[in-house]
């Protein structure tokens, strides 16, 4: 599956990146538990590397140029985060109409109604802004 991600009011392109399907009949919660849980590893990979010597190579610096952004790892450790808790978040965050979920160019509302995936099906999570004054 194909992860797409876009915060409206930016000019920064889509993030795209695969990710492995989970196993199983595939729910709005369900993928997005899993791609929670697989961003929280990430995150937590990512703070195993802070405040050691890191050298980027020269295909890092190239993909950090592309998209307008060339950065190294953090160099103080972040808090620690709960999977459990950041998918509460994620989950409630959808209630509250803060993003919206695309899975092959349709619109996905119901976090229980079954969806249909396949292996190169794409997951589009527009994030919205708050007009300031409005």
């Amino acid at each position: 599956m194909i992860v797409e991600t876009k915060l409206i009011g930016r000019r920064t392109p889509f993030e795209r990146r695969p990710i492995d399907l989970p196993d199983g009949p595939h729910t709005l919660r369900g993928l997005l538990t899993h791609l929670v849980h697989h961003e929280v590893a990430a995150y937590h990979e990512r703070q195993a590397s802070v405040g050691v010597l890191r050298v980027m190579t020269e295909r890092e610096l190239q993909d950090g140029v592309a998209v307008g952004r060339v950065a190294v790892a953090p160099q103080e450790r972040g808090v620690a985060v709960n999977p459990d808790d950041a998918t509460r978040i994620a989950l409630t965050a959808f209630g509250d109409g803060l993003y919206y979920v695309f899975i092959d160019d349709r619109q996905v509302s119901d976090l229980d109604a079954p969806v249909a995936l396949r292996s190169d099906s794409t997951l589009l999570i527009v994030r919205l802004t708050a007009l300031a004054g409005g």
